[in-house]
């Protein structure tokens, strides 16, 4: 499936974003890299995301970048005396010009309790040269759960075509970005929910990012942005002109997709890779 926001920006959440769970049981959004406290004694499991990768853009077949890793603790004791470092991976920017995305960056927590850092590594980003190779989906390690991000489609071959990108798995391999010269599809995570009400050791993501190829330069484009967890929709333009064609920006964690002018290579550009995240949620 392809669907998902309109507009192409990067993920706007604060520092620090509370919402999910109750007041027993509360679930914490951490954004960016910083110390923390538990604010009260019990039970927490822990969910890290790497940062996805960005697209490539092109005036012929872009690949898309590749999700990041996710990382689960089952279950951690927690008091108000212990603290945790935490590192959140920014998202891998969109390349232009025929250059391939940034690679996502890494996201880690370690702490009181911890016997290894829980890690999340970024997917990396599109490819620079239009070749067949995928770009890689970020590895997780030290978790009871450690999922491969799903990786970036390549360039297409036997026609003009932009990849969408790959998507977090949250309960194996995430699902690729699929590079079709016709038929493109961006990666989807394979839990579908609201990820700001979870709750109780459990997260969904959204939808996929639409792939959109048209043969004229009508604008806008809309809902080519993956939600949280899924891939950014390629999106290829026969514009014949300067306008500015951009991929579809990932999700949270999610890869970027391809942004493709046919008429022109420096009005292309790739998808932003979505930003990394740390979700800690308490549990009985």
């Amino acid at each position: 499936r392809c669907y998902a926001r309109v507009g192409n920006v990067m993920s706007n959440f604060t520092d620090f974003i509370g919402g999910g769970g109750s007041a027993s049981f509360p679930t914490i959004f951490l954004s960016k890299s910083q110390t923390w406290v538990p604010p009260q004694d019990g039970n927490i499991c822990i969910h890290v995301i790497g940062g996805g990768g960005g697209g490539k853009g092109s005036s012929t077949s872009a690949g898309s970048g590749a999700a990041g890793g996710y990382c689960k603790k089952n279950t951690l004791a927690v008091t108000t005396s212990g603290s945790f470092t935490v590192v959140v991976g920014a998202g891998g920017a969109g390349g232009s010009g025929g250059y391939g995305g940034g690679d996502g960056g890494n996201s880690t927590v370690a702490g009181t309790g911890l016997s290894a850092t829980l890690t999340a590594n970024g997917g990396e980003g599109a490819v620079t040269p239009n070749g067949t190779g995928n770009s890689a989906g970020g590895t997780a390690s030290n978790g009871d759960v450690n999922n491969t991000g799903g990786a970036g489609g390549p360039a297409s071959f036997g026609g003009l075509g932009g990849a969408g990108g790959g998507a977090v798995g949250l309960t194996g391999t995430g699902q690729a970005g699929n590079s079709s010269a016709y038929t493109p599809r961006a990666g989807e995570c394979d839990i579908i929910g609201d990820l700001w009400s979870s709750t109780m050791g459990q997260i969904a993501g959204g939808i996929a990012g639409r792939c959109i190829r048209k043969t004229t330069s009508t604008v806008p484009y809309d809902a080519v942005n993956g939600g949280p967890f899924s891939g950014g929709g390629g999106v290829l333009f026969y514009t014949g002109s300067q306008m500015l064609v951009q991929g579809g920006a990932g999700g949270i964690g999610g890869g970027g997709g391809a942004g493709v002018n046919a008429g022109d290579a420096d009005a292309s550009l790739g998808g932003d890779g979505g930003e990394g995240i740390v979700v800690i949620q308490y549990i009985p």
